[in-house]
């Protein structure tokens, strides 16, 4: 969950990230997960009982000792679930702590397997779920952290 951003002098484009929501309802099997009617509509009313300023940014999943990159299916169903331009897919390989995001391009395209740079904002109340080896600290001082492109 969260919201579709511009900066105001440079027109940059980012999504803000301020929470997730389980997928409760899902099919999945060892290397696979489907989202099912109930889960979509788990998600909806859930969005609207908590978060309705924001809008459902994308989605995450884990790849377990496979790398980070979008499947056939992965990319599928990011077509299929989160058409909008600017709705992102973040893959996580939990054993090597590398994550990434995939994003379309200006012509709609998404690439499966080149992932992109984003930024952590630090939050000292908050424990990390993941640990990234590809998080960087920016130079800048700011409190945020920053991950290279792939």
């Amino acid at each position: 969950m969260g919201k579709w951003c511009a900066d105001p002098e440079t027109l940059q484009q980012y999504i803000v990230i301020t929470a997730t929501l389980p997928a409760r309802f899902t099919q999945q099997g060892s290397v696979f997960l489907t989202f099912t009617q109930d889960s979509l509509v788990d998600f909806h009313e859930k969005i609207d009982e908590e978060y309705p300023e924001d809008a459902i940014v994308g989605w995450y999943h884990t790849h377990p000792h496979m790398g980070v990159f979008l499947s056939h299916y992965d990319a599928w169903l990011h077509n299929h679930f989160f058409p909008e331009p600017w709705q992102v897919a973040l893959v996580m390989e939990p054993h090597t702590e590398v994550g990434g995001f995939f994003v379309r391009q200006g012509d709609g395209v998404l690439d499966p397997s080149r992932y992109y740079g984003f930024y952590e904002l630090e939050d000292d109340t908050v424990e990390a779920i993941l640990h990234w080896k590809n998080l960087q600290q920016e130079p800048t001082g700011d409190k945020k952290k920053g991950v290279d492109p792939q």
